[in-house]
Formats: structure tokens, sequence, C-alpha cells
């Protein structure tokens, strides 16, 4: 069994250096959540699958940072962490400009890189990028066509309509970028489960996310897609070895803390120090060892 942290809500300048102090630890990986701007005004609301009750979103400006500086920091300062992004917003920026960004990254943490992605909530962050919201899943459905073939070094061609291009590449070799994607909606999940090489759910129950996860499973099945195909699951309530058994029993290959629970009532005014305490806390709770 493999743990890690989601940082979303961070301090970003605390960032790195926690995943320094993550990595001395023993902690498998970091997830790394975005949003780009906080807009003054907005109506949109976060979406509540099947009225389940979920954590509020961290959405103002001084807890956002640009997440590619962030994951090139991150695989420059440690030497065993994995980086994955959790998620990242793929219908707000270009596909050929993710695919070369995605390639540096994994170059640069020597293969220790995932992307996950999402489509996006915040209609108002997407319309004041230039994203008209009600493009946001074609866009998003665009970029996932193209996404694989450029980083498997192919020669591609776009027809649009979002990104035209003609014929290009970003590498000549193939980088392989292992694509996590989140959602617990029918067709989020289908789309994990057979455009994915992961799945990262929400922080939820564990009944609920090993419903969630034997779904896929289902899909996976019946389509006839084989391994490797992992499951990651950001984990309910205080991180203990008896609370998370019955996530790792089911099948999740990663148990992922998620912010709200490692930061508790301190939330941003959370001090470095007190960041590493809990760390540490957290790696002799659950036996994580260097």
């Amino acid at each position: 069994m493999r743990f890690g942290i989601a940082t979303y809500g961070f301090r970003p300048d605390h960032i790195v250096p926690l995943a320094r102090h993550a990595d001395a630890l023993g902690f498998d990986g970091i997830w790394l959540g975005e949003h780009i701007l906080e807009p003054r005004e907005f109506e949109s609301v976060h979406p509540h699958d099947e009225g389940k009750a979920r954590v509020p979103v961290h959405t103002v400006a001084r807890k956002m940072y640009d997440m590619w500086t962030m994951v090139g920091g991150i695989l420059g300062a440690t030497s065993r962490l994995r980086v994955t992004t959790g998620i990242y917003l793929l219908p707000l920026r270009h596909p050929v400009a993710t695919a070369r960004a995605a390639i540096s990254a994994q170059q640069i943490g020597g293969g220790r890189f995932s992307l996950g992605i999402g489509a996006g909530w915040w209609d108002e962050e997407a319309a004041n990028l230039g994203v008209p919201p009600v493009e946001r899943h074609k866009r998003y459905n665009e970029s996932l066509r193209v996404l694989p073939p450029l980083l498997a070094g192919e020669w591609v061609h776009n027809d649009g309509p979002a990104y035209p291009f003609k014929s290009l590449r970003v590498t000549e070799d193939p980088v392989r970028v292992p694509l996590v994607f989140g959602g617990t909606g029918p067709k989020a999940l289908e789309r994990a489960a057979t455009a994915g090489d992961g799945w990262y759910g929400p922080m939820v129950k564990p009944e609920e996310a090993i419903g969630l996860m034997n779904q896929i499973r289902q899909i996976r099945e019946a389509r006839g897609l084989g391994t490797p195909y992992s499951f990651q699951a950001r984990v309910w309530g205080e991180p203990t070895l008896d609370g998370l058994r019955p996530y790792a029993e089911s099948g999740f290959d990663t148990l992922v803390v998620p912010s709200e629970t490692f930061q508790g009532e301190y939330d941003f005014d959370m001090t470095l120090e007190q960041k590493y305490r809990r760390l540490e806390q957290i790696a002799k709770a659950l036996g994580i060892k260097p």
C-alpha cells in the first residue's frame, strides 16, 4: 500500500519544502489541485454528485499557484516522490501546450509524473480565460483525443473546432505519461475506465469509494481491458491503519490524505513547522518509513 498527501489549499510557498520532507519520510506521492484565478463575482456552484455531501472547494486566490511551475519545483526538489495533478483543468489550455509541459515534467522527474485531468466546474473561471463555459466539455473531449498521440511522439493534426492545427509533433520518442481521471457520474466513470490509466476518487466514506471503484472494474472487465490500472482514493477521516483497512482490502493502490484532513482547523494559517510535525505524525500512524 502506498500513501500520499493532497496539498490543494496549502500556502503555495509551503508546498515544495513539505514535498521534500514527505520524500524523506517515505511517502509515495503528492497530489496538486488547481484553479487559475478567482472571479470577484460568480454564480457557479460546485457540483454535488447525486446529492452526496462534498467538502467545500478552495477558491481564494491566496491558495492558488501555477500548476506547471509547482510540478517542476517539486520534481526538481525531490528524488523519489511521485507528483500527480489532481486535477489539471485540461480545457483551459491548448492541448499542444499541455503535451509539451507534461513531457518536460516527465523528463525532469525521471518518470515520476502523472497527469490527472478534469473539465472543471467554475464557469466564470473558464469565461475569463476565453473559454465559453458551454464549450468546456467539448474542448475537454477534443483535447483528450489529441493528447495521447502527441505524448506518443506521433505526427498529429487536428481539424478543430476549438484547437485546429496542422501536422506537428512535440517529441520524437514516446514519453509515457499516465493519465488519471476523476469524477463519479456515469460518463466520468466510463471515461476513466476506458481512456485512462487510473482513477482518483473523491473524499467520501470507504463504502462509497469502493462502490465507485467496482463500477470502473466492471466496465473494464466488460470491455476486456486488463492491467495495469491504478485506483487512488482521497481517504475519509483521520488516517489510521484500521480506518484505512477497507480501502486497502478492496484493492486501492494508493491512499491520499486530503488537505482538509491534514490541516484541520488551522487551514491556511498552519505554519510550515506545524505541517512538518503533522506529516511526521501521519507517517508514524501509518507505519511509513524511508
